[in-house]
């Protein structure tokens, strides 16, 4: 304020050519100081992005035991022993009589169990980037410039 009195003050002591000539004292008619700059400003609301961790996906496997039961069609040789009766009188073969052992091998089938891993499912787990919009609020600030011009008023008089 004081500065502006002063440049006032200035100006009618001083009477320069309007035309920005040099007066009879030599000085230029158009100074920084005869000259007032005033700047209004303003926010601008800008927003952009970045990038955060938004959380993790976790996978876990546990075993879990079932019992399961398979129903096998097995075989296996039965024995049996018939006595036939044979014509009397009939002689023996050069068979010796004594002891004698005769065997027969008598088989079966036994059920055998293997356990083999099969894959059964597969997960993928992807990250697919899927675009949103967000609409933003914020407060902005700006300047509003009032001019009291009370010249006219001066010169009226």
């Amino acid at each position: 304020m004081a500065r502006d009195e002063e440049r006032a003050g200035r100006r009618e002591t001083d009477r320069e050519d309007l035309h920005g000539r040099e007066d009879l004292h030599g000085r230029e008619e158009l100074r920084d100081e005869d000259e007032l700059k005033v700047q209004r400003t303003e926010e601008e609301l800008r927003a952009g992005t970045r990038e955060r961790e938004a959380g993790q996906v976790r996978v876990n496997k546990q075993v879990r035991t079932d019992r399961e039961q398979v129903s096998v069609p097995t075989r296996h040789e039965e024995v049996s022993v018939e006595r036939v009766p044979v014509e009397e009188g009939r002689e023996a073969s050069e068979a010796e009589i004594g002891e004698d052992e005769v065997t027969m091998p008598v088989t079966e089938e036994e059920v055998v169990t293997e356990k083999r891993p099969v894959v059964k499912e597969e997960l993928r787990i992807r990250k697919d980037v899927v675009q949103d919009e967000e609409v933003v609020e914020e407060d902005v600030r700006k300047e509003e410039v009032d001019v009291d011009d009370e010249t006219t008023a001066l010169r009226d008089r």
